[in-house]
């Protein structure tokens, strides 16, 4: 509507206002407040990790991943030995 040339009246000017600042709100809770709510648990964390680091205080529990258990993949299994067959090998040489 900006590059259309279309003269606003006054209260329609005003709703393309407040719609506008309604959006700029929604927006910032949606990129800017959400994250932040939703990654609180590890913001806390990490002030905290930082402030007992930088004060030289014993560090907080570490977050340690635990290994899962993998299943055997034909790749991943060992072929047997060979059994002896009590023959050997002889090499011609000439």
């Amino acid at each position: 509507m900006y590059g259309s040339g279309y003269i606003f009246s006054k209260p329609f000017f005003t709703g393309w206002v407040t719609v506008g600042i309604i959006w700029i709100f929604c927006s910032l809770g949606a990129v800017g407040v959400f994250p932040v709510y939703q990654g609180r648990h590890t913001l806390v964390h990490t002030v905290k990790s930082i402030y007992l680091d930088l004060t030289g205080k014993k560090g907080i529990k570490t977050i340690r991943a635990e290994n899962q258990p993998t299943l055997a993949t034909p790749g991943d299994v060992t072929p047997p030995e060979k059994k002896d067959t009590g023959r050997e090998e002889t090499t011609i040489t000439q």
